[in-house]
């Protein structure tokens, strides 16, 4: 006799089940996370973190295109100012040359104002000797005196020689501190008395009608006129009934490598 197995008939009823049971599940859960705004704002909170995350790699994402077009603005500007400089350099240095072959020249061939003039260059300035006065390559030998007019050009004077040694002359500048230089306004011929303050810097004290503006012109006189400042600045003392005139030499000594040397005649 055989035996019969019985088959399991309940199989295929168990896994329907399941399925239905699994199905059921997920219909709630959907359900339950679009009716409930707490769900949904723990759902929110809970992935916030990765939007967030996502965000700013978005935004930096967006920004990297212009931050290499603005760096390679910034290289080429760099490279633009390199080459500037570069020829600033050449062009100081051809300045410097220039001005080196043209002293080399004046003093070969003694250009100089027509007239009896001595030709010297300047060996020395402030801060190598006093402030407000020069130091010559010539001296009594060349035949300069005390008293001399120095002048940077046939008709500016600077000041005068105020000592002497066989080889050297120093010049006083016309502002150097407490010289008096008794002089003339251009403008209206008026007699000014001038005392050099230092500093490159000249001051006199007029009364208060007296006939002076900014720019006027003050002169010495010789065989020739010769300017030896400008007015800069005029201030009126009302209460003491005078004017504070104030002025400066009129060129600039700083940049004068060689200086015209003239016997003053109405000693």
């Amino acid at each position: 006799m055989y035996q019969i197995k019985r088959t399991n008939k309940k199989f295929l009823g168990i896994g329907l089940i399941k399925i239905l049971i699994i199905l059921l599940l997920v219909v709630g859960f959907v359900f339950l996370f679009s009716t409930s705004n707490s769900t949904q704002s723990l759902v929110s909170n809970a992935s916030s973190p990765f939007f967030m995350v996502g965000n700013f790699f978005y935004n930096n994402l967006n920004k990297m295109p212009k931050f290499f077009s603005d760096k390679d603005k910034l290289v080429t500007e760099n490279i633009k100012l390199a080459e500037e400089i570069r020829d600033l350099k050449f062009n100081i240095i051809d300045f410097e040359i220039l001005k080196y072959e043209n002293q080399k020249l004046r003093e070969q061939l003694e250009i100089k104002p027509i007239g009896d003039f001595i030709t010297s260059s300047i060996i020395a300035k402030s801060p190598q000797v006093p402030l407000d006065s020069l130091l010559l390559n010539k001296g009594l030998k060349d035949g300069i005196n005390n008293g001399d007019f120095v002048l940077i050009t046939e008709r500016i004077l600077i000041g005068k020689i105020v000592d002497l040694t066989k080889n050297r002359a120093t010049v006083a500048l016309n502002s150097f501190a407490d010289v008096t230089t008794y002089a003339f306004v251009a403008r209206t011929d008026e007699p000014i008395e001038l005392r050099g303050t230092g500093g490159g810097s000249i001051k006199a004290k007029v009364p208060i009608d007296f006939d002076i503006v900014v720019g006027d012109e003050i002169m010495v006189a010789d065989s020739l006129n010769y300017i030896v400042a400008v007015v800069g600045v005029v201030a009126e003392d009302t209460p003491f009934g005078f004017k504070d005139v104030f002025m400066l030499l009129p060129a600039d000594v700083s940049k004068t490598n060689i200086v015209f040397i003239k016997h003053f005649e109405n000693e």
